[in-house]
């Protein structure tokens, strides 16, 4: 994410992989599923109490995620039209950028 001039799209796809990653872990945790946690599955026993702070954990970070980049969930649709523009609902975007979408997507050589 921090190489020279990163497109936007490319940043909020990491975004979202480590937020989809938090809650996984944190599922993971609550489960005392400890497969992705090879330290803490190399211990005979663990304690639960430390997992479920742990779990706790990731749920904060996971929340300060979302409250930090806010504004990138606010952009999907735009940022969808340039990285998945046949799977956009013409409806849902800018009305200045509808009609070039309707022809990029009928268009049958870009298929």
């Amino acid at each position: 994410m921090q190489g020279k001039n990163p497109f936007i799209d490319d940043i909020w796809a990491h975004l979202k992989a480590f937020k989809l990653k938090l809650n996984l872990f944190a599922g993971q945790l609550a489960k005392n599923d400890l497969s992705h946690f090879s330290r803490l599955n190399s211990i005979p026993l663990v304690n639960e109490e430390k997992l479920k702070n742990y779990e706790d954990g990731l749920k904060k970070l996971h929340f300060e995620f979302e409250r930090r980049f806010h504004d990138f969930s606010a952009l999907q649709t735009e940022l969808d039209i340039f990285t998945m523009p046949f799977n956009v609902n013409c409806e849902a975007v800018r009305s200045d950028l509808q009609l070039e979408l309707i022809e990029l997507q009928s268009n049958n050589h870009l298929k």
